[in-house]
C-alpha cells in the first residue's frame, strides 16, 4: 500500500518556552499523555536520568519538547495534549519531584525535597523549549515523530547506538568482557565485573585467537557474547540473532542476574581451558565455541570427567578430518548422520534455529556421554587393573585408541598424556615445533604381563592447527578401538599396558 502524499504545513511550527512547574502540573492532572501509542517505550536507565536532572540543576540547556492537542474534555471545559517527543525527559522531571522510582533512594542528585526553597523555585521556573503542533492530523504528528527520531542528531539514535554497544546495563556488562581496557564507573552503570573475572573471560578469547581485529574492530566480539548470554537466558536457541535485541531492551536499565551469566561463562571457560586445546583447534572455531560455552552449563560440573570429555570431543574431531578428506564412502561408514549433519552445519557457521539446535544436540549428548556414572557393584578388568596399580603407587596416564585413530595410525596425546610425558622427562610437547620435520621417536615396550615386546612411539604436532599427535607402531596387534591403555615409566622407557583385555593384577 503507498504511502499517503503529505500536505505540506502552511508555516514552520514555532518555539515557545512553558516553565516546568506548567508541564508538571499538566502531566499531573493528567492533561498531558506521556506515552501515546507511537511514542517509544522507556529506555532511561537511572544513569541517564540522574545526568539529565543534574542538566537542569546546573541550567544547562537541553532539546526541546515536542507536544500536541489531543482532545477536548468537554464537562471539565480543559484541553487534553499528547507528547510527540520527550516522553522521557518529561518522565523523569516528574518521577524526580515526587521522589519516586530511581529518586526514592539514591545518591548521586540531591533530592528535591531537600533543596532550599529557592532552589525549588529555581528548579521548577526553569525554562523548557516546546514546540506545539496543537491539532494538526495525527498521521502528520506520527510522520513528525519519525522523522525527529530518524535524524543523527536525536536523542533516540544515540540511545539506539549505546544500547548497541556501551550504554545499556547489559551491553555495558558485555563490553566489559570483550574488552580488557574498558572499566566503567559507577555513575555509567551498576555492573563493574571484578578485575580476576573480566581478565579470566578477556584472555580465554584472546589467547585462544576467537576473535580477529577486523572482528574487534567490527564489534563481532561483542555480537558474539550478547548471543551466547541471550541464548542461556533464553533457555533455547533462536535463529541468527532475534532474541539480542530484545534482550538489550529488556536488560537496559537494570541488569539483576549478571552474576550468574559470569559464574556460567567462566566454569564452562574452566572446563575447556582444563581439556588442553591447541589456540587452533577445531573446537575454538566460532560455531563450536558457541555451542560449547551455551551447553557445558546445562551439565553438572562436578559429576563431568574431563578425560572422557576430552576423548569425546577429540574423537569428533578425527571424524571431521576423515569425513572432508575421504575419498571413497567406505572410509566414513562409521560417521552417523549425526555427526555428518554437525560437520556441514559447523563448517558454513549456520545461525539458522535448526542448525544451532542440531549442533546443541550433538554437543549435549557428548558432555551426557562424559558424566560419570559411578557403578560399584560391577568390577571390570579395566578397574582391576587400574585399583591394583594405585595400590602400588605406580604413576600412569591413559589413552584410548578410536577404530578411526587405529586406522589411520594416529591418536590424539590427550592432556593426562603430555603432563605425564613432560613430569616423567620423556617428552615435552608444549616446546615441540609444528610438522612432521619435527616428530621425535621414542624406544617403548607392550607389556603382556609375562613378557615385553619392544616397539616404537612417534610423538608429534601436526601442521595447521598444532593438534598433539601420539602413534604406537603395531598396535593394532595389542589393542582394539576403545581399550584403555596405560602408559608407564620403567627405567626412563615408556611402557603400554593393555587394561581393557590383560590382567595385572
Amino acid at each position: 500500500m503507498d504511502k499517503p502524499e503529505l500536505k505540506k504545513l502552511s508555516e514552520s511550527i514555532p518555539t515557545s518556552i512553558m516553565k516546568i512547574i506548567d508541564l508538571y502540573n499538566k502531566i499531573d492532572n493528567d492533561l498531558l499523555d506521556t506515552q501515546p501509542n507511537y511514542q517509544r517505550k522507556l529506555v532511561w536507565k537511572k544513569q541517564h536520568k540522574y545526568a539529565f536532572i543534574d542538566t537542569i540543576l546546573l541550567n544547562f540547556p537541553f532539546p526541546e519538547i515536542y507536544i500536541a492537542s489531543s482532545d477536548i474534555d468537554v464537562e471539565n471545559m480543559v484541553s487534553k495534549e499528547v507528547v510527540v517527543d520527550g516522553q522521557q525527559r518529561l518522565t523523569t522531571i516528574v518521577e524526580y519531584i515526587k521522589g519516586e522510582g530511581d529518586f526514592a533512594k539514591q545518591n548521586k542528585v540531591p533530592y528535591f525535597n531537600d533543596l532550599s526553597s529557592p532552589e525549588k523555585k529555581e528548579f521548577l521556573n526553569y525554562k523548557v523549549s516546546v514546540k506545539d503542533l496543537k491539532d494538526i492530523d495525527e498521521n502528520i504528528i506520527k510522520e513528525i515523530f519519525q522523522r525527529i527520531n530518524s535524524t543523527e542528531y536525536s536523542l533516540n539514535i544515540v540511545e539506539k547506538n549505546n544500547a548497541q554497544f556501551g550504554d545499556g546495563e547489559i551491553a555495558i556488562f558485555c563490553k566489559q568482557l570483550v574488552d580488557n581496557d574498558y572499566t566503567p564507573t559507577e555513575d555509567e552503570t551498576d555492573i563493574i565485573i571484578s578485575k580476576e573475572d573480566k581478565e579470566k573471560i578477556n584472555n580465554f578469547f584472546d589467547e585462544n585467537k576467537v576473535f580477529t581485529d577486523n572482528d574487534k574492530k567490527r564489534m563481532y566480539d561483542f555480537q558474539y557474547l550478547m548471543l551466547i548470554m541471550s541464548t542461556i537466558l533464553e533457555g533455547e536457541y533462536f535463529s541468527r540473532s532475534t532474541k539480542v535485541d530484545e534482550y538489550l531492551e529488556t536488560y537496559n536499565s537494570s541488569f539483576p542476574d549478571y552474576q550468574k551469566i559470569i559464574d556460567l561463562l567462566i566454569s564452562s571457560i574452566d572446563t575447556i581451558t582444563s581439556l588442553g586445546f591447541s589456540s587452533k583447534s577445531y573446537w575454538f572455531n566460532k560455531a563450536n565455541l558457541f555451542t560449547l560455552l551455551v551447553e557445558l552449563p546445562k551439565a553438572q560440573a562436578k559429576n563431568l570427567n574431563l578425560e572422557l570429555l576430552e576423548y569425546e570431543l577429540l574423537q569428533l574431531e578425527e571424524k571431521v578430518d576423515l569425513y572432508f578428506n575421504a575419498e571413497t564412502e567406505e572410509e566414513i561408514q562409521d560417521i552417523n548422520e549425526d555427526e555428518r549433519k554437525y560437520f556441514e552445519v559447523a563448517r558454513h557457521g549456520s545461525h539458522e534455529k535448526g542448525a544451532r539446535e542440531h549442533r546443541g544436540k550433538v554437543i549435549n549428548k557428548i558432555i551426557q556421554n562424559s558424566i560419570s556414572i559411578q557403578d560399584n557393584n560391577v568390577e571390570t578388568l579395566e578397574k582391576k587393573n587400574i585399583k591394583f596399580l594405585k595400590e602400588k603407587g605406580v604413576s600412569f596416564a591413559t589413552l584410548i585408541p578410536t577404530k578411526t585413530g587405529l586406522n589411520k595410525s594416529i591418536m590424539d596425546a590427550v592432556t593426562n598424556v603430555r603432563e605425564f610425558l613432560k613430569n616423567n622427562e620423556i617428552h615435552n610437547y608444549y616446546t615441540q615445533d609444528l610438522g612432521p620435520d619435527h616428530k621425535e621417536k621414542l624406544k617403548c615396550f607392550f607389556d603382556f604381563v609375562n613378557e615385553k615386546k619392544e616397539t616404537e612411539m612417534s610423538l608429534y604436532r601436526s601442521n595447521g592447527r598444532g593438534d598433539f599427535r601420539i602413534w604406537i607402531k603395531e598396535l593394532n596387534d595389542f589393542a582394539n578401538p576403545n581399550d584403555k591403555l596405560a602408559l608407564i615409566v620403567s627405567d626412563d622407557v615408556v611402557n603400554i599396558l593393555n587394561l581393557t583385555s590383560i590382567d595385572y593384577s
